[in-house]
């Protein structure tokens, strides 16, 4: 009978464990990237989680609109054009000056017009953050 009851208990103490372990899962990347449209998702994102991801391909009369749709926290959008002259030897500068730059809380917006070509997208944790932003190509106003 003791040796019955340690059993459970000990079940009952991983299950607990492992339970904690799945509430407490951070996710902060990609969800969604089709060169018009990219959807950066956020789930307990750790603070100073960040990752890097092109292209956005921007033509003339166009426009790049980012929307915030987080819950908790904030994230830096940045982003960062490609040289047109680029070869496969070669990677783009990962450390170039971004072009639009957005601290993002829930619900903000932001746009901006930009030159015709291909862009890369940061995106970093500014504070713990859960949630989405929505980057995408639209035409200019």
């Amino acid at each position: 009978m003791k040796r019955n009851k340690a059993l459970i208990a000990i079940m009952a103490l991983v299950l607990s464990l492992l339970m904690l372990t799945a509430c407490g899962k951070s996710e902060f990347g990609m969800s969604e990237n089709t060169g018009k449209r990219m959807v950066v998702t956020a789930q307990n994102a750790d603070k100073d989680a960040f990752f890097m991801v092109g292209s956005l391909e921007v033509d003339e009369g166009e426009q790049i609109a980012i929307t915030s749709n987080l819950t908790k926290g904030s994230v830096r959008v940045e982003i960062i054009g490609v040289p047109a002259e680029q070869s496969i030897d070669e990677l783009p500068d990962l450390n170039g000056e971004p072009i639009i730059t957005a601290n993002l809380h829930s619900n903000d917006q932001q746009s901006g017009t930009v030159s015709a070509g291909t862009y890369m997208l940061k995106a970093t944790c500014l504070e713990k953050a859960t949630g989405t932003v929505l980057i995408e190509v639209q035409p200019a106003k």
